[in-house]
């Protein structure tokens, strides 16, 4: 019994040594900005639909990083699409995917510099019931689980970026 509590003490600061951040941490990266410094917000003549997939994705940002007003402003370009699929015996499609894409402009508030841009995506598969409003129901459901995971995949990539803002 000792034996083993002595092993563990031993081996206990080779664990708390790794050098390991959480990626949402509010410490700073190596640039000095940290996600407390990005305020974000939807490109301006986005359709309805696509504007509503965008609202999803500024709040899932939002709920991670704060809202900000800071030295970096993140533009959202969402578009929003479906595609029906698997059609059943009377010539309808039984499923859809949710498809949305993100495209991306991290700016400099001050000057409008571009710091860095790209694209997300993500689709969710939903099936589509033959009620108008379990179909209704169902798609919002899918669109606000795919944006959600669109806002994460966006996370990633800012977290690469301000880990290695020289690249």
């Amino acid at each position: 019994m000792i034996k083993k509590f002595l092993i563990g003490l031993i081996v206990l600061p080779l664990f708390t040594a790794c050098g390991f951040t959480p990626m949402h941490a509010p410490s700073t990266g190596s640039s000095g900005i940290s996600f407390g410094d990005v305020s974000i917000k939807i490109k301006d003549g986005v359709d309805q639909g696509d504007k509503e997939a965008g609202y999803y994705v500024m709040q899932r940002l939002r709920d991670r990083i704060g809202v900000n007003t800071g030295k970096h402003v993140l533009t959202l370009n969402p578009t929003l699409s479906r595609a029906g699929f698997g059609v059943n015996s009377i010539d309808v499609a039984s499923r859809y995917d949710s498809i949305v894409t993100i495209n991306y402009t991290l700016s400099d508030a001050k000057n409008g510099d571009v710091l860095t841009n790209g694209s997300v995506k993500a689709i969710s598969t939903f099936g589509a019931p033959e009620d108008p409003y379990g179909l209704i129901a169902a798609d919002k459901n899918a669109l606000q689980q795919t944006t959600k995971e669109a806002a994460d995949r966006l996370l990633i990539k800012l977290a690469s970026y301000y880990a290695n803002p020289d690249k």
